[in-house]
């Protein structure tokens, strides 16, 4: 698997579907893993992990 393709699976499961919400203020990319429901930011530009989103983070929307 290529470097490209990798940065777009989840760091977890590594599965490819995830959902992804740029958010330009602070140059990152807010992702949920629609499989296992992980969430965590990564840096836009080099895929770096930024670190695990907490259930309750403001860009992470709350589940009802």
């Amino acid at each position: 698997m290529t470097e490209a393709a990798w940065r777009l699976g989840c760091p977890y499961c590594c599965s490819h579907e995830v959902d992804r919400l740029y958010l330009a203020s602070v140059r990152l990319d807010s992702c949920r893993c629609r499989a296992c429901g992980a969430a965590w930011d990564e840096e836009m530009l080099t895929g770096e992990f930024r670190g695990r989103a907490d259930r309750s983070s403001a860009l992470i929307p709350r589940e009802m």
